[in-house]
């Protein structure tokens, strides 16, 4: 007697790892599974995966560019924090002398600054040739990073003339007053061509000073304290 056989066909589609599988299986009349048949019609299922790895691709991108951002922003931040504190590996006194090496001259003004996530030491210099030149100095390394001559400056240069004390020895002088760390000198004009330098210094417990030494003697004219803005 022939036995009748029916073939169902079941199809069914689901997401496994981001992929499609269909399946078909082969039942009997009596409602068995004729192994050899599912064998052979599993061995023919189409299975289709989809790549998804474009998109986490692009979330690690994003994760990158933040991951670098935040880099961006701690630099900065240490750069910023060393310059309110004055905490240079550079020292205004060696600032001072890779300056005149670069620019022989007079320095009327020497600042730290900084210039992006870098600490630098920047400085005004009136050079042998009678220009003025804008040179920055590596706060880290003590290497030259800019010399331009500056067209746009045109101060008093008898005032610079006159000046009997250097940057360098402003600085000493400031530090000593202040037993911290110098953060920037300036060369002012004091009305009689002798000038005055002005000094900004942070000691170790975070007060800021600001004092003005005469420009012929380094006598201290004025010493004035705050505490800092972290404290």
């Amino acid at each position: 007697m022939k036995r009748k056989v029916i073939i169902a066909t079941v199809t069914a589609a689901a997401l496994v790892g981001g992929g499609t599988a269909t399946a078909f299986g082969v039942a009997s009349h009596d409602g068995g599974t004729d192994g050899k048949q599912a064998s052979a019609a599993q061995s023919r299922s189409d299975v289709r995966t989809v790549d998804h790895d474009d998109d986490h691709g692009d979330n690690d991108d994003r994760g990158d560019d933040r991951g670098d951002d935040r880099g961006d922003d701690r630099d900065g931040g240490r750069a910023d924090k060393a310059e309110d504190t004055g905490a240079a590996d550079v020292s205004l006194d060696r600032a001072a002398r890779s300056v005149l090496k670069e620019v022989p001259g007079s320095i009327t003004e020497l600042e730290l600054d900084t210039d992006g996530d870098r600490l630098v030491w920047e400085a005004d210099v009136l050079g042998k040739d009678n220009k003025w030149h804008d040179v920055h100095i590596d706060a880290t390394k003590g290497d030259v990073l800019k010399n331009r001559v500056d067209t746009r400056k045109d101060d008093d240069r008898s005032v610079v003339r006159h000046a009997k004390l250097d940057a360098a020895e402003v600085g000493k002088k400031a530090a000593e007053e202040t037993k911290g760390s110098v953060t920037s000198v300036s060369l002012d004009d004091d009305g009689r061509d002798k000038g005055q330098w002005e000094a900004d210094a942070v000691d170790k417990k975070g007060k800021e000073h600001e004092l003005t030494l005469d420009g012929t003697s380094g006598k201290v004219l004025h010493h004035e304290t705050e505490q800092g803005d972290d404290d």
